[in-house]
Parts: structure tokens; sequence; C-alpha cells
């Protein structure tokens, strides 16, 4: 069983994501056509808004605006993408154009604009993102996302971010479109002697899918990301469990394992359970 999901770059603050595309018989026979499709659709919705998340923080970095070099964000920009940075206004711009592939394959156009309370990245710094005409892939992306940092975990070595997006709506090519609001807190842990960076989710979101059905996304036990997996290029959780509720009363647990990079994780609907192998 296999699942087709958007290549995300290398840290993807975005850290909750649920990449949910199914696309065989025994699936279907779990998950009727209308579940599946809201289930994709999430997916899609999630990792839009999280994915500039990633950008903004590697556009602070690369402008010296605190977060430590260890992390090593890189961008997945296209080689026409401007990123201007605007101190005087506390404000960076993020200028994909008209419309460019990146060398991940993902297709984006028009702005990301960046709005910080400080130069500094000290405890209490609010980050807000804004969008202007901005596309992920036929996507277009409105609403606004803010970034709180709470502060930097000296012992266990982790920054905590807040995460709050509200007014938050994904519209598609044929004019359908979904709406969202959500909170989510993330640890993003430094790198050690032993791993690479690691990042830690918890909280949910809610709203109504394109399809007009309102649904609720709760992480029941954090989902963890790990480097070794991100590098390349999976971002499916390598552990973690999701409860997704479907017009109140659909339910869906999604567990992602023990902590391998092996894309698989269990759905469980109706006191059945299916194996998802992502693609």
């Amino acid at each position: 069983m296999k699942v087709n999901h958007p290549q995300i770059p290398t840290f993807l603050f975005a850290l909750g994501i649920i990449f949910l595309m199914f696309s065989c018989e025994k699936t279907e026979e779990l998950l009727p056509q209308q579940d599946t499709a809201v289930l994709n659709e999430e997916a899609q919705v999630n990792a839009a808004f999280d994915e500039a998340d990633f950008f903004t923080l590697s556009a602070m970095q690369s402008n010296g605006l605190g977060l430590r070099t260890q992390l090593g964000l890189e961008s997945d920009y296209c080689s026409t993408t401007k990123v201007d940075f605007y101190p005087n206004n506390k404000s960076i711009v993020i200028n994909f154009g008209e419309g460019c592939t990146s060398p991940k394959g993902i297709k984006r156009k028009g702005k990301i604009m960046v709005y910080f309370s400080a130069l500094s990245f000290e405890s209490g710094t609010e980050i807000t993102l804004a969008f202007d005409g901005y596309e992920v892939n036929g996507l277009k992306i409105q609403g606004r996302r803010k970034l709180i940092h709470r502060g930097f975990n000296a012992d266990d070595k982790y920054f905590l971010f807040e995460t709050v997006i509200s007014d938050g709506k994904v519209t598609w090519p044929d004019g359908t479109f979904a709406t969202m609001e959500g909170e989510y807190l993330k640890k993003l842990f430094l790198p050690n002697a032993d791993r690479g960076f690691k990042l830690e989710v918890t909280g949910g979101a809610g709203g109504v899918t394109r399809l007009g059905i309102p649904f609720m996304s709760l992480i029941d036990q954090k989902l963890v990301f790990n480097q070794e997996c991100t590098d390349k290029g999976n971002w499916i959780p390598s552990s973690g469990i999701v409860d997704l509720t479907l017009n109140s009363e659909s339910k869906f647990r999604i567990d992602y394992g023990d902590g391998e990079c092996d894309r698989i994780a269990s759905v469980t609907h109706n006191e059945k359970t299916v194996t998802v192998k992502f693609d």
C-alpha cells in the first residue's frame, strides 16, 4: 500500500503534518471515498501552512537574527527566489515571483511577508506571517500565521515555539476552499553527538474541508521528526499518534510507530486497522 505526499524541504517547522493519501483497494474498503478525500486534503492544507514556518526561520537565521547555526536550516528556494531583509521595519519578504520550481520539485509563486517584534531572537519574540498571492503547487494560501518563541531550554537544549494559525484558508484551482485554525507547541532540539536535530510536536487544529465537512485533528502522543529521516526527504513522523475526527462522528486514529524511518503508519477506523506505507 503506497501513499504519495508532497516533498517538504529539510526542516519543515512544520512541524504537525499528517500525510494520508490512500490509493489501494484495501484502504478504500476501510475508508469511504469521501473520507479518503478529506484525509488527503487535510495533509495538503497542513503541509502548505507549515512549510511557511520553515521558510521564515530559515530566512531569519540567514539574516543573523539569533537562531543557532548548528541547526543548518537549508532552504528549498528556487535560484530566482529573493529574500529581502528590512531591519528598520523589522520585516523580511520572501519573494518567489511569478512562479518557479524548487530543487525538490515544489512549484511556488507570490510572497511570504514576515514581521517580527524584535531584531534579536529572544524569548517572547513574536513572528507574524502574511501571504501576498502565495501559492504552493497550485494551492492559494491565505490567513495569519504566528510563531511565538517561548525560550531555549539549556538543560535539554531545545527551542520552544508556540504556533498559532487564524483565518487560515486554502483555495484549490477549481475554486473550492478549506478553512482552518489551530495551535501547536513545537520543541526543536539541537543536534548532538548521537543524532541530528529532532522536532517534537503537540497540539491540534480544526476547520471545515472543501467538501463542507467539519474536522478536528488532535495529536494524542507527540509527533517526532528526526533529521536522519528528513535529510532523505522523509517527512513522515517517526513516531506519535494523531486522532482525526470528521463531522463530529467519523474517527480515525493514525499511529506512526516507534521511531523508525520506515514511512509506515497504521490507521484505525471503526475498530478496523490497516497498515499504510508512504511513498
